[in-house]
């Protein structure tokens, strides 16, 4: 299955070089890289976006109160392996932690459980996303590669914000901190945990001050 994927993958990326297959034909995932890329050009070797992080090794241990919110093996207390890394916001590796550009800073957690699965979180420090889609996204970023400091007012990126008022909120909520220690990251997704009854509860992550604490003894 794997060779089958890559087969494809290489086909498709020929296709696109000889011009067959348009860029909006391509995967969304594919076309956000590509999109990304335009906004701060390609890094070989780097992440298209979150480039510069630094990646630390600590343990996670629940509180006694979050065994009765869910009956996953990461809540029962016991000491988790787990991996983190921070990270500044584009695809600029050598971009200054504190810069305006560098949010919003992003934490990755990747929880290592006994039976030697994983459970990963990826947060940020937006309190939501500016969009609600992978191709709202794509657009986002097409239209700030599309407006350079120089671009005709209002710019791409003016008209889009314009015509997608979450997009300015959002980014209001992302500020630099004094000091990264204080830095507040919010879960873009929700999930739900089930305890022991099997009771349901979705869950959002708000603020992981708390689990910085706690991860990185």
């Amino acid at each position: 299955m794997r060779k089958h994927k890559l087969l494809i993958a290489v086909i498709m990326f020929g296709l696109t070089w000889a011009g067959i297959v348009k860029a909006e034909d391509q995967p969304i995932e594919q076309q956000l890289i590509d999109a990304m890329n335009k906004v701060f050009g390609a890094h070989p070797g780097f992440r298209a976006n979150h480039a510069k992080g630094i990646v630390v090794e600590g343990n996670f241990k629940a509180s006694a109160e979050a065994a009765g919110l869910s009956r996953a093996v990461l809540f029962n207390g016991s000491p988790i392996p787990a991996t983190l890394r921070f990270s500044d916001s584009t695809g600029l590796p050598n971009i200054a932690d504190g810069s305006t550009n560098a949010n919003p800073h992003g934490m990755a957690i990747k929880f290592h459980l006994p039976d030697g699965s994983d459970i990963d979180i990826v947060i940020n420090s937006l309190k939501f996303f500016p969009v609600a889609t992978g191709e709202d996204f794509r657009d986002l970023l097409l239209a700030l590669s599309a407006s350079p400091p120089d671009a005709p007012k209002p710019t791409k990126f003016e008209q889009f914000k314009s015509s997608h008022p979450s997009v300015p909120a959002a980014l209001a909520t992302a500020s630099t901190p004094g000091s990264f220690a204080d830095e507040e990251y919010y879960g873009v997704d929700a999930f739900v945990f089930i305890n022991k009854d099997g009771a349901r509860q979705a869950v959002r992550s708000d603020d992981t001050r708390a689990c910085r604490a706690s991860c990185c003894g």
